[in-house]
């Protein structure tokens, strides 16, 4: 028995190739923009995340500050406190080491 392969089946498989590797390609072009705004959130979220944290770290600062800024106008008017300056300095103290 022989098996002979005419240039009609030669074309016929070049076409179901062709035929399969456009689906394939249709496939993966409508899956791409869902891929591309996945990773697109996924950073933007990344980034949010850093900023809160920033934020807090910029509003803890910011907190010391004022209760430092605070004591000092409390000594000033009243030419006493020096116990709470004390307190705030070595709770400034902490927040700078452990910063």
């Amino acid at each position: 028995m022989s098996f002979t392969i005419t240039g009609e089946q030669i074309l016929w498989l070049c076409g179901f190739i062709v035929a399969i590797w456009g689906v394939v390609k249709i496939i993966i072009e409508l899956r791409k923009p869902s891929t591309d705004l996945k990773k697109e959130v996924a950073h933007h979220t990344q980034m949010l995340d850093e900023d809160n944290t920033r934020l807090k770290a910029v509003e803890d600062s910011n907190k010391m500050i004022l209760q430092c800024l605070l004591v000092i106008i409390n000594h000033d008017l009243t030419g006493n406190g020096i116990d709470r300056m004390k307190e705030v300095r070595d709770e400034l103290q902490e927040f700078i080491i452990n910063k």
